[in-house]
């Protein structure tokens, strides 16, 4: 770009909210990240941007709408989104599926619902808060009609999990229909007439789903159809695991668990293609020249741009989802300048350094309360606490021979769990897991011999 052109843009776009905007909704998240690093007025103007564009309470507040008129003052403009978050923060709910896409997207799927990945002890108290918000419990033909009675008797013990979905142990829908907008009459035209375009006008009810996890809500997601898909929000961040290929590429690695695979895969993978996202079975070329050691290591990104607290919390990880391309490319690369892998293959955290990790306000919401008096409340999400691996190629056990090859990658993780911990959570490092067993067996037979002795007291 000329000098006088970007000395045009900076001095009078980036000033005017109604040029800049449009502008602004047509780049990538990683074009803003590197727009704000040009200058003062780009930092003030895409600060401003993300903060209106990535607005969790915006998201949340087509299903959770408040009131319009309400008795009192609202606290906040969205405050029945903001009492979502606070039940998200009580028992550890995660959004996911199409909604985490579109959050991080900036896009809207008109027909999309709200898919809720929740614990299994937390199920009753997350459907009785929709209950509480105007949802209406909509079994299936195989589920009880009574909602407090399918979530007792309604919970599957296949090992595959329901409807061979691995990790998911039921699914609860629940409806609430939109209010028609006000239509003006027309005398020219008959009733039936006007019938007609008011079913026509009607919106389609809101959907949210129940996902009730066997073990944890990261195991269900894992296993989803393809990586596009694996975004997750929780009360306090929101993560995009795969941001460089989802967001930049419009990439999407077919991925299946350890525990399994759905069969409802195809019927994902046909709507993710209609949206935009190409679909594939293998790495792309240029990844699959990587070496394992460049494919693991991390981005060769300064210090200084290690965090960017400005862009409301856009951090490391939003660099690194699409890294500016050489504009002088050297036709005979040296071999230890490698292209950052869209796919990272190998051990993963959740918020590692190919993750983008967002940040979101938590004003006015209670973080998540202690499971008794005796414990300390959790300082974050439990879903902060997450680590398996990508394994590509994907090698599955076929009866006696060596195994074969499937398509795409295997999210490959073990479940962590002890009487002593309040949710169960993934681990693939094999020291931490052998570490947590005997710290957890540590602290089990500790909690036995207190309550052996305060029963010795007693009598």
């Amino acid at each position: 770009m000329p000098l006088q052109s970007r000395a045009l843009f900076a001095e009078r776009i980036l000033h005017i909210e109604l040029i800049y905007e449009p502008i602004f909704d047509a780049v990538s998240a990683a074009t803003l990240l590197r727009l704000a690093r040009t200058c003062r007025a780009a930092r003030a103007a895409t600060a401003a941007y993300t903060r209106l564009a990535f607005n969790i309470d915006r998201l949340l507040a087509r299903f959770f709408p408040s009131p319009p008129l309400p008795p009192a003052p609202a606290p906040h403009a969205h405050a029945r989104a903001r009492a979502f978050r606070g039940m998200q923060a009580r028992t550890g709910t995660l959004i996911s599926g199409s909604s985490a896409l579109q959050f991080f997207d900036r896009t809207v799927y008109p027909e999309s619902d709200l898919d809720l990945y929740v614990h299994a002890k937390h199920r009753r108290e997350v459907g009785r808060w929709l209950i509480e918000e105007g949802y209406a419990f909509a079994p299936t033909e195989h589920q009880d009609p009574r909602f407090e009675v399918e979530i007792v008797h309604g919970m599957t013990t296949r090992e595959d999990g329901i409807y061979s979905m691995p990790g998911v142990a039921a699914i609860l829908t629940f409806t609430k229909p939109v209010p028609r907008a006000v239509h003006r009459f027309v005398e020219e035209e008959s009733d039936e007439q006007l019938d007609v375009q008011l079913e026509e006008r009607e919106p389609h009810p809101l959907k949210v789903q129940i996902i009730v996890a066997k073990n944890t809500p990261m195991e269900a997601i894992l296993a989803f159809h393809s990586t596009c898909v694996m975004n997750v929000i929780s009360y306090e961040k929101a993560y995009c695991l795969f941001p460089r290929a989802t967001l930049e590429k419009r990439l999407s690695l077919l991925s299946s668990s350890c525990r399994g695979r759905s069969k409802r895969r195809s019927a994902g993978l046909e709507k993710y293609a209609r949206r935009g996202f190409l679909m594939l079975s293998t790495l792309p070329p240029d990844e699959l020249e990587l070496d394992p050691a460049s494919a693991l290591a991390p981005a060769p990104f300064p210090d200084a741009l290690a965090y960017t607290p400005f862009l409301y919390g856009l951090p490391t990880a939003l660099a690194i989802a699409g890294r500016a391309p050489d504009p002088n490319p050297n036709p005979n690369p040296s071999p230890a300048r490698k292209p950052w892998p869209a796919f990272r293959v190998g051990w993963r955290w959740i918020d590692d350094s190919a993750s983008w990790v967002l940040p979101l306000p938590l004003a006015g919401i209670a973080p998540p309360p202690p499971a008794n008096p005796s414990t300390p409340a959790l300082a974050h999400d439990p879903v902060a606490v997450c680590n398996w691996e990508v394994r590509y190629p994907a090698v599955s056990a076929r009866g006696r021979g060596l195994g074969r090859h499937d398509p795409g990658a295997v999210m490959h993780f073990e479940v962590a769990t002890g009487k002593v911990l309040r949710y169960r959570y993934l681990v693939t490092d094999a020291h931490l897991l052998t570490f947590l067993g005997r710290e957890l067996s540590a602290r089990a037979r500790a909690e036995e011999l207190k309550e052996e002795a305060e029963l010795e007291d007693r009598t």
